[in-house]
């Protein structure tokens, strides 16, 4: 056969671990946590340079028989993915008359992991085989933008992360009896982190564990952290660590594969995957559906390029994606977006547990979907035992989530915000609680319609809202209406046609809207019963 492409040139999608700076903002000192913090860890602040992996056009397929091969985060390293059991079968036969070494298998995805000395006798033994080269590999995301370019006034959550989700009283029981597979760089012993069961290293540890790349044990203490410094959304859930990285934060298709099977074997209900790759991959695509099968949920962080640009394995359809917004409920700049994205959760400046026994602060969508994670376990067990599988958990915890953005699910807040306030209390009745969602200003692409004003009302609340009168105020002048009805967790859009003033000048407008319910009623919270925004039409 004649190979289409030469050695791989390994592709390094982030830099290495001590430049995580947009991860970790900086070290916890005392003044910002409650608690003495221990041993504080020094994060360098300089952002890493992201350079998307290019995977190669498809062979023509001639006889059925195509083999697929990986790039490897490893050097004179690749990885094969075989069509059939029979292929695969005939190849590992073939390899005691080689000089190529089986590092590692997985018979399941029929996938192997080998070392070369020669690149040519790899070659030499695929001769005759019609291939496909996929250059693809997986890491943790670039750390979010710093600096004069970063999105202006965000707001960072520090400790507040379970006042902000709407968690008072004990929560300390949340997620009991339910397994949750942390894949990512390793977690390592941690005080806020009893939790942690198992550890299963696909690619190896450091031999001093302080020296591991911080990003896998700082997501593991947002889905199950104990202690003010640095408290997850489920403490009792039980974690399996499984690095699949190396000290870059740097993995591959086989060590991300091998890792989701890992998981399955082991038990877990739930996956963490705060890492990606901005391609396709089937041999990733595959362990995914059968986690699938295995009724086995994966949650995993959408990225932040900044982009419409699907990350994998986020934007596969059974995965729930994750994006981030700040302390004031705003989609973050840094944070992908898309048709594929499932909710958003808190990703900005909050406190997380770090090798060494310290702390730092982390963000980035990597922080947002363990927090995610984490309120799916709670949900799936708020400590009286596991009622309900990861699937039905997931679904309500979209479903009790706050609008946001454009009325419906959209490209920048999926269905919405996580709330586990309304998650948890979800049962219980007589709830009232309204609120005003957005306002937006919404032109019109053709010379016959009108522009309008578009406010949106939710209830938030778990009994119905009966004539909700909503009154905005515009420089259009002041309207009224009247919501007749409007269904626990349902939103109401109420428009009122514009006409701009010059069609291709930048327009600023003053739009106010408050909300009142009806006689008798009182809302939750109050505060988000009006709203004043600046519109800007261009």
């Amino acid at each position: 056969m004649k190979l289409k492409f030469r050695h791989f040139v390994t592709i390094l999608i982030c830099v290495g671990c001590g430049s995580l700076g947009g991860w970790m903002s900086r070290s916890l000192n005392q003044t910002e946590v409650s608690q003495p913090v221990g041993k504080l860890v020094p994060v360098a602040a300089a952002p890493a340079v992201f350079s998307p992996p290019l995977r190669s056009a498809h062979q023509p397929v001639k006889n059925g028989t195509t083999v697929e091969i990986f790039a490897s985060c490893r050097p004179d390293e690749a990885i094969l993915r075989f069509p059939s059991e029979e292929t695969y079968t005939a190849f590992l036969a073939t390899l005691d008359r080689s000089e190529i070494h089986l590092v590692d298998q997985l018979d399941r995805l029929r996938a192997v992991r080998l070392s070369y000395n020669d690149w040519a006798d790899l070659v030499s033994l695929l001769a005759g085989e019609n291939m496909v080269a996929d250059d693809s590999l997986s890491a943790v995301s670039p750390p979010p933008p710093v600096g004069s370019s970063g999105q202006a006034g965000r707001v960072e959550l520090g400790d507040g992360l379970l006042p902000w989700l709407g968690i008072t009283g004990d929560h300390s029981r949340w997620g009991a009896g339910v397994k949750i597979a942390v894949l990512d760089t390793g977690v390592v012993p941690h005080p806020a982190l009893p939790g942690l069961t198992e550890s299963i290293a696909i690619l190896p540890f450091p031999p001093d564990l302080d020296q591991t790349c911080g990003h896998g044990t700082a997501v593991a203490s947002l889905i199950a952290g104990h202690g003010p410094t640095a408290p997850g959304v489920a403490p009792a859930a039980e974690l399996v660590s499984i690095r699949i990285t190396d000290e870059s934060g740097k993995a591959d298709s086989f060590a991300l594969a091998a890792g989701i099977l890992a998981a399955i074997d082991c038990g877990a209900q739930l996956i963490n995957i705060s890492m990606g790759t901005t391609e396709d991959n089937p041999l990733i695509a595959e362990a995914v559906l059968l986690a699938r099968q295995s009724q086995v949920l994966i949650v995993a962080a959408v990225g932040n390029f900044q982009q419409a640009e699907a990350s994998y394995p986020a934007a596969y359809p059974s995965v729930i994606s994750v994006g981030a917004v700040d302390g004031r409920g705003q989609h973050l700049d840094f944070s992908n977006y898309g048709s594929y994205l499932s909710l958003t959760a808190p990703g900005y400046g909050i406190n997380a547990a770090w090798p060494g026994n310290g702390y730092t602060r982390i963000s980035g969508t990597s922080a947002s979907a363990p927090i995610v994670t984490g309120a799916i376990a709670a949900t799936m067990s708020n400590g009286r035992g596991v009622v309900m599988s990861a699937s039905q958990a997931a679904a309500i915890v979209m479903n009790y989530s706050n609008e946001a953005g454009l009325a419906g699910p959209d490209s920048e807040y999926g269905v919405g915000i996580l709330d586990m306030g309304r998650v948890m209390n979800r049962g219980v009745s007589g709830r009232v609680d309204a609120a005003i969602t957005s306002q937006r200003l919404v032109k019109s692409n053709t010379s016959v319609s009108h522009d309008e004003i578009q406010v949106t009302v939710q209830n938030r609340g778990t009994t119905t809202l009966i004539n909700t009168q909503v009154e905005i105020t515009s420089p259009f002048g002041k309207r009224q209406f009247n919501a007749t009805r409007i269904e626990p967790c349902a939103i109401q859009t109420f428009s009122i046609s514009i006409q701009l003033k010059t069609k291709g000048q930048h327009e600023a407008l003053e739009v106010s809207s408050k909300l009142t319910l009806s006689m008798g009623s009182e809302d939750l919270t109050p505060q988000n019963n009006f709203r004043h925004d600046t519109l800007y039409g261009d």
